[in-house]
């Protein structure tokens, strides 16, 4: 599972990439003011040294804290018998978001510096939205709306808005979730809720957190720094459940196969110390070592074929259990079910092969007088 989540594709280029939020609070700030120090955020830590690019949003990439669902319907578009009605995040982004955060785009432009209050209305979908509105067809240039009653209650509105770029799908719910419709509207065109900010260092991301966070203090004193994480540090926390799941599982594993190998050492052990007398006679009848060395790891083997037998048919059991804690490994994987059985049959022998070799050694004559 966790080779598995390494090799996941998160949809961006995540290196060098450092996000912190940071919600200001509108506190009588009109939405031209809220843009003007968001703006002047943005220069000035794009000035810091070793900053390649500044970007802004309502989230910052792997999560997707801070934003929220609308139903959209494209036009011209009519839903199918029983199909609901598609639901997509509500995001907005700056002109830089993208490049700072790796995003690539699959098809049309990025937002540009026109695209501003009383411009037309445009948005960027994510690939996922783009093949559910408009499956098949080349969605730039065709029109889609926020809809459903739910804006009624809030600030935004319902117009048509034209899609002019599709960017690449992220995995915002975690490296083992599903994709996310999105739709990406400009900052300075909508509300802009969450504060996201995106910066991509040229070297070292995590460095630069000082002076990004120094910065924000003296534009907006008052506004609190959240989460001020490298993307592989976002992505690592994401990963950090099913790390300490593999590594608890990992543990009992190896304490199982120690009990399972001294647990048939120790059987066998007593089997030859029981035995000895037995094992003299018939060495004195003419049984060698090596004989003896077969017979006690023939018993041996009976005792690890049968557990194999019960290892694997109760694992085919005892695996739908855990099937919540695997990624992209099916519960009853026979290359796993099989490597563990070569694994428990090498333990198996060798904790056979001590107390076999232990009786191949005994002395016939020194038994049968201890008998």
């Amino acid at each position: 599972t966790m080779l598995q989540l390494a090799e996941v594709e998160t949809g961006f280029k995540e290196q060098e990439v450092l996000t912190m939020e940071v919600p200001l609070d509108q506190g009588g700030r009109s939405a031209a003011d809220l843009v003007a120090m968001y703006r002047r955020i943005q220069t000035e830590i794009a000035a810091l040294p070793g900053v390649a690019e500044v970007g802004l949003g309502s989230t910052v990439p792997l999560r997707n804290a801070g934003g929220f669902q609308l139903e959209v319907k494209a036009e011209g578009r009519t839903l199918g018998p029983g199909e609901p009605m598609p639901r997509a995040d509500y995001r907005t982004a700056s002109p830089e978001y993208f490049r700072a955060a790796g995003l690539p785009l699959r098809a049309g432009r990025p937002f540009e510096d026109t695209d501003q209050q009383g411009a037309p209305l445009v948005v960027i979908l994510n690939q996922a939205l783009a093949d559910r509105l408009f499956p098949g067809v080349d969605p730039i240039g065709r029109r889609v709306a926020w809809t459903g009653d739910v804006l009624r209650f809030v600030p935004i509105s319902g117009e048509w808005r034209t899609v002019v770029g599709v960017v690449a799908n992220t995995k915002d719910d975690g490296l083992d979730g599903g994709t996310r419709l999105v739709m990406f509207q400009p900052f300075t065109q909508e509300m802009f809720p969450g504060g996201g900010i995106v910066i991509r260092a040229n070297r070292d991301a995590a460095s630069v957190a000082p002076g990004a966070t120094r910065l924000v203090r003296d534009i907006a004193p008052k506004a609190p720094i959240e989460n001020v994480l490298t993307v592989d540090q976002i992505k690592a926390e994401g990963m950090a459940p099913r790390r300490l799941n593999a590594v608890l599982v990992a543990s009992f594993g190896a304490l199982a196969v120690i009990i399972a190998a001294v647990g048939i050492a120790g059987v066998l052990a007593f089997s030859v110390s029981a035995r000895s007398n037995e094992i003299g006679i018939r060495m004195s009848l003419g049984a060698d070592g090596g004989r003896v060395l077969r017979m006690i790891l023939t018993e041996g083997g009976v005792l690890l074929g049968a557990g194999l037998v019960l290892g694997v048919a109760g694992s085919l059991v005892a695996t739908r259990t855990i099937e919540g804690l695997l990624f992209g490994v099916p519960a009853h994987d026979p290359v796993t079910l099989g490597l563990v059985a070569v694994l428990m049959v090498t333990v198996g022998i060798v904790a056979c092969w001590i107390p076999a070799a232990r009786a191949a050694r005994i002395d016939p004559w020194s038994a049968i007088r201890v008998s």
